[in-house]
């Protein structure tokens, strides 16, 4: 600074050592002119005090200048509000804990909630996870973009389109999507808490791969599930069938045991009362997932033309003993696990599927003829993006026993065990005998669909 300008203002050292820095207005608005303005705080150096006065002095020039003291308060309301601001961010949720809460609180069967949790952590925490690969084990994130560390109320639909387009979609839609539903669900929660008023989960493309998953349900033909059937391994076929025909669950099917069955009877019966859980790396048979709703077993009539499968299985493929299971594993003889049981019906698919593209193309080359469209649209079922589901049979069962029944959606529900939002649906039962009128159907119509010629 010039000596000119240092002319202006007074800088003085004080007993301390520190220096105060002083000036007295001559003519600005606002100020009172011959009053001396003193800084309110005292400075180290001396060069510090006449940078101060400097600041001051470009102030007056611009015209922007007022009391320091006023300044300060303004400066100090300022920070107060900021802090107050602060605070109330801290004391919202972050993505990471607030999910965390949810999947505690919510009413979830034990397979289930360990599943979103895992979803949960390599999903949407982006955790490294354990990844085999052709021999090698490394830990390595399986989504590129983790969203834990976000406020709730900070989430964007900008920041939701970043981390489902960092999910490994192509490879793994199945688990992107659970994950994608399980985020809209967690930021559902934070609506109804009027933590947010509307919820950013919102990406086109992730309910485009919901639509392929739907797809993926599609109910099969009564020859195609029998042509599935037939490639499982022989120990497994009747578990297909059961799927398909009489609506199971694959935790249900895997978990049937030999006591399950009254076949001595006029209206052969299965009693559904146990399902595998998969839970923190232990397989377990445990109560029907529906249990905690109050529905906890449902006992269906067996078609004819189903019994005679059932007696063969359980003559040649199920554990001794009452409780012996229908379907196990050769190497401790527990329950079949989830995986296994999805990679031999994926397997099974895939072959029907490529008999069907063999037998279309033979016909082809044989006489000219063109595949059907149906035979066309059954191969992408069994074999589209992501592949069919073992799911994919208990919509078969309920979707023929909703056909047959004429569209009875109580008979349905006794079926499928569903438990309806309605609480006065919840109670409402169909009687044995329709539902044994329902199995005569399906009976009749696997025959004619099976029948040799």
């Amino acid at each position: 600074m010039a000596e000119g300008r240092r002319a202006w203002g007074k800088v003085r050292q004080l007993p301390s050592g520190r220096y105060q820095a002083s000036y007295v207005l001559r003519s600005v608005r606002g100020g009172d002119q011959g009053t001396r303005y003193t800084a309110l705080q005292t400075f180290d150096a001396k060069g510090d005090a006449w940078g101060w006065l400097d600041r001051e002095h470009r102030l007056i020039d611009r015209g922007d200048w007022t009391p320091p003291i006023e300044r300060f308060r303004e400066a100090e309301e300022e920070r107060q509000r900021k802090e107050v601001a602060r605070q109330a961010a801290a004391a919202v949720p972050t993505i990471a804990a607030y999910g965390s809460r949810y999947l505690e609180r919510a009413d979830l069967a034990a397979t289930s909630r360990d599943r979103y949790r895992q979803l949960f952590r390599f999903y949407i925490l982006a955790e490294p996870a354990t990844i085999t690969r052709r021999g090698m084990v490394k830990d390595k994130p399986v989504a590129k973009h983790g969203i834990g560390g976000v406020r709730v109320t900070e989430l964007t639909r900008a920041d939701v389109r970043l981390w489902w387009q960092g999910l490994p979609v192509s490879t793994r839609e199945s688990s992107c999507r659970q994950a994608y539903d399980l985020l809209r669900a967690i930021m559902n929660a934070a609506v109804e808490a009027e933590l947010i008023e509307v919820n950013p989960v919102q990406v086109k493309a992730a309910t485009q791969a919901q639509a392929s998953r739907e797809r993926n349900l599609d109910p099969l033909p009564i020859d195609v599930l029998y042509a599935v059937a037939e490639q499982m391994p022989d120990p497994w076929r009747l578990g297909v069938l059961l799927g398909g025909v009489l609506g199971l669950r694959s935790g249900e099917v895997r978990a049937l045991q030999r006591r399950d069955f009254s076949l001595n009877v006029e209206v052969p019966t299965v009693k559904v009362h146990q399902s595998v859980k998969e839970a923190e790396g232990k397989v377990e048979i445990g109560p029907l997932k529906t249990a905690r709703k109050g529905i906890a077993f449902r006992t269906l009539p067996i078609p004819a033309a189903l019994v005679g499968d059932v007696r063969t299985h359980l003559r040649e493929h199920t554990q001794l003993g009452r409780t012996g299971l229908l379907f196990w594993r050769t190497r401790d003889g527990g329950p079949v696990k989830s995986a296994d049981w999805l990679r031999a019906f994926k397997k099974a698919c895939k072959t029907v599927a490529d008999h069907l593209e063999e037998d279309a193309a033979r016909r082809l080359e044989q006489s000219g003829e063109q595949e059907s469209e149906e035979s066309q649209r059954i191969r992408e079922l069994l074999t589209g993006q992501g592949g069919y589901v073992f799911h994919g049979t208990r919509v078969t069962g309920l979707t023929w026993a909703y056909r047959l029944s004429g569209g009875n959606l109580r008979a349905v529900q006794a079926i499928a065990g569903h438990t309806s939002p309605k609480m006065a649906l919840r109670y409402q039962r169909a009687e044995m005998d329709y539902l044994a009128a329902v199995a005569g159907n399906v009976s009749s119509m696997i025959e004619a669909s099976t029948r040799k010629p």
